[in-house]
Order: C-alpha cells, then sequence, then structure tokens
C-alpha cells in the first residue's frame, strides 16, 4: 500500500514541475536574477533546489548574521551562477532587498526569503506576470479583513489603507512587503533601488508612478510561517516597523497631494 501511495505522488510532482515550460527556462537563463535574504542555514538547501529548477542567470544571496560555518556551508549548496554579500552582523529587515538589488544584472527580479520554501512553480508565477508585462507582481491576498471570532488585523488595515488611499482598492491587502514577489529592473529604477529599504515606501512610489502593479500568485499564509529568533531588548517589533514603515509611506503620498 505504502508503494502505491508513493507511485501515485509522483506523477504529481512531475506535472508540477511541468508548469516552468521550455520557452520560460530560456528566458529565465537570460533574463532572471534571484535575490534571496538569508538568516539561518537549516532551510537554504530545500530552497536553492527550488530555485534551481527557475535555470535563472543569477542567484543574488545576501548573508546576514550567520555563523562562519553557516555561512560556509550555504555558499557550497548550489549549482547556479551564485554571487553571496555576507555580513556577519544583523542588517535589518529589509535593506538586503535594496543591497541584492544593486548587484542584480538580469531585467526581472525575484525577491525571496530563505526561511521560507516556496515550490518552483509557485515562484515562476511570479515571474511569469512580469515577462507579460507586469512591472511588479505581488502575493495576491488571501485574508479578509472581517472575521466574526477577531478584531482585524492592523498591519492588514495599513495595507489596504495604503492601497486604497492611491486609489487601488483592488490590490485589497497585497503588499510589496510580502514575500515572493517580482519586478523589473525598469520598475526599480523608477522607484529607486534605495527606497527598496522601506517596501511600504517602494510601494508607494510604485503606485504613485502608475508602474503596474498586479496582485499576481497566492500562497497559503501557514507554507510561508517560520520560526522567528527571540527579540531582543528595546528592540521595535516586526509589527511595530512594519506599521511606522506605512505611516511613512502615507505621508510621502499625502505630501505629493
Amino acid at each position: 500500500m505504502a508503494n502505491a501511495k508513493r507511485n501515485m505522488r509522483d506523477p504529481t510532482k512531475k506535472r508540477r514541475e511541468e508548469h516552468i515550460n521550455g520557452k520560460e527556462k530560456c528566458q529565465n537563463v537570460n533574463r532572471l536574477s534571484v535575490i534571496l535574504s538569508v538568516h539561518y542555514e537549516q532551510t537554504i538547501k530545500k530552497v536553492l533546489k527550488q530555485i534551481e529548477k527557475l535555470r535563472p542567470m543569477e542567484i543574488v544571496l545576501v548573508v546576514d548574521g550567520c555563523p562562519d560555518q553557516s555561512a560556509k556551508k550555504i555558499l557550497t549548496h548550489s549549482s547556479c551562477p551564485l554571487t553571496a554579500l555576507v555580513y556577519p552582523f544583523p542588517l535589518g529587515d529589509d535593506v538586503w532587498r535594496a543591497i541584492g538589488a544593486k548587484e542584480a544584472t538580469g531585467d526581472v527580479w525575484l525577491f525571496l526569503d530563505a526561511d521560507h520554501v516556496v515550490a518552483a512553480n509557485d515562484m515562476q508565477s511570479f515571474v511569469r506576470s512580469c515577462y507579460r508585462g507586469a512591472d511588479i507582481a505581488l502575493r495576491k491576498s488571501m485574508t479578509t479583513l472581517r472575521q466574526a471570532s477577531m478584531e482585524p488585523d492592523t498591519i492588514l488595515l495599513a495595507k489596504t489603507f495604503l492601497n486604497n488611499l492611491v486609489s487601488r482598492h483592488e490590490l485589497g491587502t497585497s503588499s510589496m512587503y510580502d514575500l515572493p514577489f517580482a519586478m523589473t529592473r525598469q520598475a526599480a529604477s523608477v522607484i529607486g533601488v534605495q527606497h527598496l529599504v522601506v517596501p511600504a515606501v517602494a510601494h508607494a512610489i510604485a503606485l504613485h508612478n502608475q508602474l503596474r502593479v498586479v496582485p499576481s500568485h497566492s500562497i497559503a499564509s501557514a507554507k510561508l510561517t517560520r520560526k522567528r529568533v527571540p527579540q531582543r531588548k528595546n528592540k521595535p517589533s516586526v509589527k511595530q516597523t512594519i506599521l511606522g514603515d506605512h505611516l511613512e509611506a502615507m505621508d510621502y503620498v499625502m505630501s505629493l497631494k
């Protein structure tokens, strides 16, 4: 019975990989840069295995806060062209985005977090949207703001309010904060690579400049959960940081009006 179940699973895996066709892999080889944030080595092997199925032209790793031995192990995992930027200290939650973008040479960039293992065909969905004309391809919103058992999450409210502020109601809670997402080099030049450090501000600049920002593909949030290291004393929580960044983005939009 166990053998029968294994035989039934293999064809499904094969069909999922075939979602990335030969033409797309050829485009990836010539156009795609994968920009990857790495904090721990536990999942990096699985993540790189999925990335390699895309056949990208390069992988840009931004490694921060890893012990020396962990960094060495990370660098031995990939068979794709790889650029590694290793920092022995934590950079902050989103600084890696700007650092990686400055090194990327492709004309489509896929941003990922190595703490989350995402299937290759899910990654390709974001890249595909950019190949088809999108400037920025975001995770499609799957969360409703109103639930019978709880108050609306303040971060979701902030994301929704920012989208509504620039009349992009259809984006819902989709945001450049949520990984993975893809964008073109041209879009980054309009936004300014330095603004990727604050994703909410980058998001607001993109919408203000009427870039084609689309909710491309949905990934269940349960697949993206991770264990976080204990918060250091006196350090703002991730939630506080995100809310503060959205206030900065809202101030940017209101100043234009």
